[in-house]
């Protein structure tokens, strides 16, 4: 049962009126199931205070362990997810950070530190870092918010983002569960628009494919075919919406043909593509 306290700030049409939302969550019993799955925000980057719990968090392939008052970063077609290892009592803050959020506030600069990294690396900002000043400027926030100060916390949230680009110290380095898989994770993201297919990768990276069928399901919860097809649709989601059409989207994104890739959205989102 999810206790949510959330400061939501939608128009009409659900877009976030300010550039951003600042969700509190507190769950008194997680659990690893639908709620807490492998997911991503296509439309979004997302930044994830972790407050309390006994958790991990898995991000492509990666794993970081959580304490209090780390921060995590996400960026779009990221999978993660947080791993429970007990029922302990578990609460965040997460703000959704809107795509245009950095352009239309003349802070382009400051969205670097979401974008200068390798996939599911340099995500989590260690406490001893946030709690030196990015941790009360988020507590600020919240406060300001419940004044009704909405300008005031959007200038304390870029202020927080000015913070987070200055950082100098090294961050977490995570765990990779398995080294082969995350290499594969990586290859398969930089190459979704070529062709991929299970004995490929098998022989790329010289792994027995029942084997490689096997721990991947394990480390992602989802078989290679679906992963791979799952971030081809991301992805060509990505192009649409930066003005390629649906055919050059999906082609760019790797399907061979339309109707393919047609199908194959209206199953994994329940609409066809042409309602976003």
């Amino acid at each position: 049962m999810v206790d949510e306290v959330i400061n939501a700030f939608y128009d009409k049409d659900h877009n976030y009126v300010y550039g951003y939302d600042y969700v509190y969550t507190v769950d008194n019993t997680p659990q690893n199931d639908n709620e807490f799955c492998l997911h991503n925000h296509n439309d979004c980057y997302e930044i994830i205070l972790f407050l309390a719990g006994d958790a991990e968090f898995h991000i492509e392939g990666k794993i970081y362990r959580s304490h209090p008052h780390d921060i995590y970063l996400v960026r779009p077609l990221e999978m993660h997810q947080n791993y429970f290892l007990s029922p302990k009592k578990y609460s965040r803050v997460i703000i959704y950070i809107t795509l245009t959020f950095f352009r239309d506030n003349n802070c382009a600069e400051l969205e670097k530190i979401f974008t200068n990294r390798s996939l599911g690396m340099d995500c989590q900002i260690p406490s001893q870092i946030v709690d030196k000043e990015m941790y009360h400027l988020l507590m600020k926030m919240n406060q300001y918010l419940k004044d009704g100060a909405y300008t005031i916390s959007k200038c304390v949230f870029i202020e927080f983002l000015y913070l987070l680009n200055q950082i100098q110290e090294p961050l977490t380095v995570p765990i990779a569960a398995y080294k082969q898989i995350d290499k594969i994770l990586t290859y398969i993201n930089e190459h979704l628009h070529t062709k991929l297919t299970l004995d490929q990768l098998s022989a790329k990276f010289f792994i027995n494919k029942y084997h490689l069928c096997r721990v991947f399901k394990k480390v992602t919860g989802y078989t290679i075919s679906r992963y791979i097809n799952f971030k081809r649709l991301l992805l060509a989601r990505e192009l649409h919406s930066k003005g390629q059409t649906l055919l050059e989207a999906s082609t760019n994104a790797g399907f061979n043909s339309y109707a393919n890739f047609y199908r194959m959205y209206c199953k994994e989102f329940g609409h066809n593509p042409k309602l976003g």
